[in-house]
């Protein structure tokens, strides 16, 4: 579709979104803590990759909900979740006792995300980046410090920059981590003196349960509800998260479980089959999952598929004879 960068540009121009950006390697340097000349030589190095700029335009994320949710909440997806979930139990167990973060929700990011580490991506991370940050300006600003993150991840690491894969966007691992996030909330689990989000997947584990960790994950509450709404809600939505349970009820919105008035909460729209709405409640532990992706979509599919895959673990244990500590969580 895009033969060279000048047809990008000239494209990009005519769009609304597009804005001029130009990335400054003094600052990014200054923002990684990577010299210059090393992002000069790690840019030589990277290839302009049209096709993730057409890929970019056309995310999953834009689908309508129910189409979203039949790519990711499927029984394949969560019979794989359980066998990781048994597979892995102990270090799932461990994360949970380490972060509060419990395993079924481990294990739908790292199913939504890669199918539990089967599908992490063919990208060269660093093409990838490289036509995010520099040729992609809706989104080069963001990009470009992935880049430079990327490169001061690579160098810590003593990886080959060329070498590294993961998906169109420059996300890596079992877990998708980005640059930023790998080296902020990479951990070593398994205390192997090294951090591998590729093949090590304790540490794919451990560094997910960090990440819901660090961005307040509150152990034992609820995460989201469906709701129904008696009238026009677009004004509670647009309250985002300055929205609180109390003034929901009051507004005509109602849910099953009575989610205390003071609490924060967020309500979203979802498009369902044939022109029909649905609307849902997210609580504090759903807005945690957005920090993850922020699209709500992303978010409710890990929810249920987390719902999913938990009850059929209890129901595989209770099979084999096995009794299931009752599971509830606090509104």
């Amino acid at each position: 579709m895009f033969k060279n960068k000048l047809s990008l540009f000239l494209l990009c121009m005519t769009l609304p979104w597009c804005t001029a950006y130009s990335a400054d390697l003094n600052e990014l340097s200054k923002h990684s803590g990577v010299s210059v000349k090393r992002l000069e030589q790690a840019i030589s190095l990277a290839q302009f990759q049209p096709k993730i700029i057409e890929t970019m335009t056309r995310p999953y994320e834009s689908k309508q909900w129910w189409e979203y949710r039949n790519l990711f909440i499927t029984k394949s997806r969560v019979n794989a979740g359980v066998d990781f979930y048994f597979k892995h139990e102990d270090t799932l167990k461990n994360a949970e006792a380490k972060t509060g973060v419990p395993p079924e929700i481990v294990c739908a990011i790292i199913g939504v995300e890669t199918f539990y580490g089967k599908n992490m991506g063919n990208w060269s991370v660093l093409d990838a980046l490289y036509t995010l940050g520099f040729n992609y300006p809706p989104r080069e600003k963001y990009f470009s410090k992935e880049f430079a993150n990327f490169v001061a991840l690579a160098d810590r690491e003593n990886w080959d920059l060329k070498s590294v894969l993961g998906s169109y966007a420059g996300a890596m691992g079992m877990g998708q981590f980005m640059p930023s996030s790998y080296l902020s909330y990479a951990v070593d689990f398994d205390n192997d003196g090294k951090i591998n989000l590729f093949n090590d997947i304790e540490d794919a584990i451990g560094s997910v349960a960090n990440y819901f960790k660090a961005h307040g994950w509150d152990q034992g509450h609820g995460i989201f509800y469906p709701a129904l709404a008696k009238k026009d809600p677009t004004e509670l939505m647009k309250k985002e998260w300055n929205l609180t349970a109390g003034e929901m009820y009051e507004n005509g919105i109602s849910t099953k479980v009575n989610i205390p008035a003071d609490e924060k909460v967020r309500l979203f729209k979802f498009e369902l089959k044939d022109n029909k709405l649905g609307f849902g409640v997210g609580l504090h532990n759903f807005n945690v999952i957005m920090k993850y992706n922020k699209s709500p979509l992303y978010a409710r599919a890990v929810y249920e598929l987390s719902v999913f895959i938990r009850a059929e673990h209890d129901k595989r244990l209770l099979e084999r004879g096995i009794k299931v500590k009752p599971h509830s969580r606090i509104p």
